[in-house]
Parts: C-alpha cells; structure tokens; sequence
C-alpha cells in the first residue's frame, strides 16, 4: 500500500480513519508549533490543528487539487483555522524555544551568532519583527518548507518571500549582539 501523503489524502477522501491517523501522526507536531507561533496561545494552537484534522477529513475529496505538497496545503488549512481564532487579537511573538532551533549545523556568522545569543534576546528581537516577517522565517526554518511554497500558501510573490527573510536576518542581526571575528572562528 501507497504510504505518500498524497495516497494517504487520497484515502482521507474515501472515509479512511486510519489513513488520517497516520497524516496526524507525520504533520500534527510541526502544525502545533506553527499554530502556536501564530496564536501565542497553546490552547488556541491546540484548537487549531484539532480544526486543521476535522477540515482535512471533512474535505480532502474536494480541496487537495495536487497544486502544492500535502504539506503545505495542510499548513495552509492550520493558518487558516487560527486566522479565525485571531482576527482581532495582536500577532504573537516566536515561542523562545523554536528561536533557539532556528539555527543550522553548517551555519554562517550571522546564525552563529543567533545560535549564542541570550534566549530572551532572541525572544525579543523576533518580537519586534513585523508578523509576516517571523511568519516567513517560521515557514522557511522552523517547518522546512521550500519558498515557492511559502510563497504560494501565503499568496504573495516569491521575490516577497525572499524580501522578507532576507530583511528578517537582516533585522535579527542587528538587533542581537555580535560576535567577534575570533569568537566566529571557533
């Protein structure tokens, strides 16, 4: 049997409980922590991708066109269940913990300097970002997903995905201390 999430939406579509499971059990954890990243609130990141799951079963025969991965389309319902949870609360900081993993094993000087920044350095500098920003830098980082898909789940142009992670670093940059070139070399 087919164990790609595009046969596993296919059976979500036929009425196959199982086969949501198993999208549950390979996407539940990386939705949370984006719910979570947009609604500052694990309860209301909770209810989100429990919204996320009922919306994927309810509708996969009729909403999964193939246009984009089972992944980005399922980060796409997740955005929009906690869009309706949030339309006139303020846009929530990066959780502290997902700014610490943001940084790479091959990382440059820049993420070096992330990765050794205080914490609550790193909390409050994603803070001050504006929320498309840190939502661009959680798609691109946090969730893995390639920038034309960023770009088409957000519905903007490419370049504007690129434009903001590029201003995103930029900013995070700035705004935390710098290592010396010594400090780098290590």
């Amino acid at each position: 049997m087919d164990g790609s999430d595009e046969a596993l939406v296919r059976r979500v579509a036929g009425g196959d409980e199982q086969a949501l499971e198993l999208l549950y059990t390979g996407h539940a954890a990386a939705l949370l922590r984006y719910a979570a990243q947009l609604t500052g609130d694990r309860g209301l990141a909770e209810e989100a991708l429990q919204d996320t799951f009922v919306a994927v079963w309810q509708g996969a025969a009729v909403r999964f066109g193939g246009g984009s991965t089972v992944r980005t389309w399922l980060f796409g319902i997740c955005r929009n269940q906690a869009g309706k949870r949030l339309r006139s609360a303020p846009p929530p900081a990066l959780p502290l913990d997902a700014a610490a993993a943001m940084a790479s094993a091959l990382a440059t000087p820049d993420e070096v300097a992330l990765a050794r920044a205080d914490v609550s350095a790193v909390g409050a500098a994603l803070a001050r970002l504006p929320a498309g920003h840190r939502e661009v830098l959680h798609l691109v980082f946090a969730a893995e997903l390639p920038m034309t898909e960023v770009a088409a789940l957000l519905d903007i142009p490419l370049g504007t995905v690129k434009s903001r992670l590029f201003n995103a670093r930029a900013a995070l940059a700035r705004a935390l201390p710098q290592l010396t070139a010594k400090e780098a070399g290590r």
